[in-house]
C-alpha cells in the first residue's frame, strides 16, 4: 500500500508537471526631450494595446499586461522585486497543517474593490475583498468552460486537475465546489487544500492566476474588463481605456504606504508607426519596455535611456543520457567548460542575450546568492574530457549530434558557434560535432521524451529554452530538471539532488529552502557539477527610462507605487 501511494503521488506529480508549458518605425527625434507638460507625478508609459486586463488571461510571456495586472489587482501575496522575496498582501498571515496539505489564511479587511466614477470623477470604494473572491477566482481558473486555458500554477490545488480534465457537460457549480479544495470558512478566512506539500505556495499565490476576482463583475467573456467602472483592488484604479490610450490613477482607498510619487499612469499604445523608441525620443514616454530586436537601435539613438537586465528565458543545451559519450558527467562538464558564453552573446547574437552564470535567474525567491557556473576554462574542459577516457578526443565513439530549432536561422548560428567552440577548445576535429535543424515541435517531444522511440532516435544534445511560471527557484531547478517529473527528460537516474529538491518542497523554513536550492544548483552546475543540461544564455529584459524616473525595479512586473518622478529641465 505504501509503495502504491508513493507511485500514485509520483504519477500525479508527473501529470501536473506535464501540464507546464514554449519594424519600420517613424524617424527618431535627435533633439533634447521637451520639458514635461504634465505634473511630475504623472508617469508616461508606452506599451502595446492589451487585449484584456483579466488576471486569469495574463500570459507569463507578456510583461506589458503583467505590469498592468500587478498594479490594478492584488493577490494573497506579492513579490517584492527589490528584496527578491514574497510578502503577505491580502493574506496577512497563514498556518499549515502538519502534513503540509492544508493552508489556512487570515485575510485583511481593509483592501477594497474600487471603481472610478466618471460623474464624480473620483475613485469610490465598493466593498472589501473577501475570501469568497479568492474562491471564485480559483474555481473560475480551473473551470474548462470559462474563458482562457486552465493555468498550470493552479494545478497544485486539490481537484483543479480533475475539474479541468472533466467533460464540459458534467461541469457545474456543485461539481466545482465539491471537487476543488478551496473554501471560504468566513468572510476573511480561507482554506486551500493541496495535492502534495508545496512549500513554495506563497510564490505561486503572487501570480495573477490566484488574484481575487469579483463574481458580480466577471463574466464568461474576457471583455468584462473593458466595461466602464471596472472593479479593481490594487494600488491603482482604471480611469479610462480607449483605442489609443489608457489612464490609471492612484487608488485613494489603498491602505498601505506608497513610497513612490506616481499618482497617475498615462499609457500611450504603440503601433507600427508610433513605436516605443519614437515616443521615448520625443519625450512622450518616461518608461517603455523594448523587444530584443530594438536594443541595437536604442543603443545607437538613446544610449542614456537604455537599460538592460537579465531576462526570464534561458537558452540551454539538453542531453540524451541513453547516448554514449554524453552519458558521462565528465563529458558534459567538459562541454560546458569549453564554452565562452560572453563571446557567444556578443559575437553571434549582437547583445540580444546575456551569458548565463547560473541556471536560476538572479533576483527571484531562493535564487543563488552568487554566480555558480565557472567561466570558460580550456584546461578544465580538456582535463574533464581526458577523465572521461578521451584525451585529445582520442577514442570518441561517435560525433556529438546537436539538433536546434529550424524556425529561425539564429538557432543554427548558435549551434554552429557551439560546435566550433567545442572543437577548438577540446582540440577535436570539427567532424566530431554535427549541427542540424529540426522542427520545434519534434524538439520539444525529444526534450520531454514524448516522441515515438521506434521511429526517432534522440540526438546526443538539443537546444531548448525554459521560462518559469512563478518567481521561485523551485520553478527552475525542480520543474525543469527533477529526475521524475521535471520538464526536461534527459534520462538521468535520480540522485541526492532530487532528494534535496523533494525536501525543499516540504520545508517551510525559507532560509533552509534557499540553502538547499543553492546546494542543488552548485551540485548541478558548479566546478564539479554533473551538468544535466548546460545553461547558455538568458534573454535580455530591456527598457527605455527617462532620467526623471527613479526606483524602477529591474526584475518582476512593474511596481508603479514604488517609482518616483522629478521635474525635468
Amino acid at each position: 500500500m505504501q509503495a502504491s501511494a508513493r507511485f500514485n503521488q509520483t504519477l500525479l506529480r508527473i501529470v501536473v508537471a506535464l501540464t507546464l508549458l514554449g519594424l519600420w518605425s517613424a524617424p527618431l527625434a535627435d533633439a533634447a526631450s521637451p520639458a514635461r507638460q504634465d505634473g511630475a507625478d504623472t508617469l508616461r508609459l508606452a506599451m502595446p494595446q492589451p487585449e484584456t486586463l483579466d488576471p486569469l488571461l495574463q500570459s507569463r510571456f507578456d510583461p506589458y499586461t503583467r505590469d498592468l495586472a500587478e498594479n490594478l489587482f492584488t493577490g494573497l501575496t506579492r513579490f517584492n522585486p527589490y528584496s527578491g522575496q514574497v510578502e503577505p498582501m491580502l493574506a496577512k498571515s497563514w498556518s499549515v497543517s502538519t502534513d503540509g496539505l492544508t493552508w489556512t489564511f487570515d485575510l485583511r479587511e481593509d483592501i477594497q474593490w474600487v471603481r472610478y466614477d466618471a460623474q464624480s470623477m473620483a475613485v469610490e470604494a465598493v466593498r472589501p475583498v473577501t475570501a469568497g473572491d479568492v474562491v471564485y477566482a480559483v474555481q473560475r481558473g480551473c473551470d474548462p468552460t470559462r474563458p482562457g486555458p486552465v493555468t498550470t500554477n493552479l494545478m497544485v490545488v486539490r481537484g483543479c486537475l480533475t475539474v479541468a480534465n472533466a467533460f464540459p457537460e458534467v461541469v457545474n457549480d456543485l461539481f466545482i465546489a465539491r471537487e476543488i479544495g478551496v473554501r471560504a470558512t468566513g468572510p476573511h478566512t480561507l482554506e486551500i487544500q493541496l495535492l502534495f506539500p508545496t512549500s513554495y505556495l506563497p510564490s505561486l499565490l503572487s501570480t495573477p492566476e490566484f488574484f481575487p476576482i469579483p463574481r458580480e463583475a466577471a463574466t464568461d467573456s474576457a471583455d468584462w474588463t473593458r466595461t466602464p467602472g471596472l472593479l479593481t483592488s490594487g494600488p491603482y484604479a482604471l480611469q479610462s481605456w480607449s483605442a489609443a490610450d489608457m489612464t490609471l490613477i492612484r487608488n485613494p482607498h489603498w491602505p498601505d504606504p506608497v513610497t513612490g510619487t506616481v499618482a497617475e499612469v498615462a499609457v500611450t499604445f504603440t503601433s507600427e508607426a508610433l513605436t516605443a523608441l519614437t515616443l521615448s525620443a520625443s519625450g512622450r514616454a518616461d518608461f517603455a519596455r523594448l523587444p530584443a530586436s530594438q536594443i541595437a537601435d536604442a543603443q545607437s539613438r538613446l544610449p542614456d535611456r537604455l537599460h538592460t537586465e537579465q531576462g526570464s528565458t534561458l537558452v540551454l543545451v539538453g542531453f540524451s543520457y541513453e547516448r554514449a559519450l554524453v552519458d558521462q558527467a565528465e563529458v558534459r562538464r567538459a562541454l560546458s567548460a569549453a564554452l565562452d558564453r560572453r563571446a557567444l552573446a556578443q559575437e553571434v547574437l549582437d547583445g540580444q542575450y546575456l551569458p548565463a552564470n547560473q541556471f536560476t535567474p538572479a533576483g527571484i525567491v531562493a535564487a543563488p546568492p552568487s554566480p555558480v557556473i565557472p567561466d570558460a576554462d580550456q584546461r578544465l574542459a580538456q582535463d574533464s574530457y581526458s577523465a572521461a577516457g578521451y584525451p585529445r578526443c582520442v577514442g570518441v565513439p561517435e560525433p556529438v549530434r546537436l539538433r536546434v530549432p529550424d524556425d529561425d536561422p539564429v538557432w543554427l548560428e548558435i549551434g554552429q558557434a557551439l560546435a566550433e567552440q567545442w572543437s577548438t577548445t577540446l582540440g577535436c576535429t570539427p567532424a566530431l560535432f554535427s549541427v542540424e535543424g529540426l522542427s520545434r515541435t519534434l524538439l520539444i517531444e525529444l526534450a520531454h521524451s514524448t516522441y515515438d522511440a521506434e521511429l526517432v532516435t534522440r540526438p546526443h544534445a538539443w537546444l531548448a529554452t525554459w521560462s518559469a511560471d512563478y518567481p521561485d527557484a523551485h520553478a527552475w531547478l525542480n520543474d525543469a530538471l527533477h529526475c521524475r517529473y521535471g520538464y526536461f527528460r534527459t534520462g538521468r537516474e535520480c540522485d541526492q539532488a532530487d532528494a534535496a529538491l523533494d525536501s525543499a518542497a516540504n520545508t517551510l523554513d525559507s532560509a533552509a529552502r534557499a540553502q538547499t536550492y543553492d546546494q542543488v544548483e552548485r551540485q548541478f552546475f558548479g566546478a564539479e557539477g554533473t551538468y544535466p543540461v548546460i545553461p547558455l544564455l538568458f534573454s535580455v529584459s530591456a527598457w527605455l527610462q527617462s532620467p526623471d524616473l527613479s526606483g524602477v525595479n529591474r526584475v518582476g512586473a512593474a511596481r508603479f507605487d514604488m517609482w518616483s518622478l522629478s521635474a525635468g529641465d
